[in-house]
């Protein structure tokens, strides 16, 4: 890590742990439509369609980057 114990830089992340944050937020985001949905149908059903959304994108782009570094 660069600094101390509590400065990031955004090369110390690596991308597994990127992605693992991509799905937590696309899982935190339909969680929010799903609380959403009870008050406002349309606006939560939209939130838990993009949360549905960022938090497959997740898995696609590690499969992506796996087969990448391979070749």
């Amino acid at each position: 890590m660069s600094g101390s114990e509590r400065d990031f830089a955004p090369a110390d992340i690596e991308p597994i742990g990127a992605m693992i944050a991509v799905a937590f937020t696309g899982a935190v985001i339909g969680l929010v439509g799903a609380g959403v949905a009870f008050f406002l149908s349309d606006l939560g059903l939209a939130l838990i369609g993009v949360g549905a959304i960022v938090a497959l994108s997740s898995p696609i782009a590690y499969v992506r980057l796996r087969r990448l570094r391979e070749s």
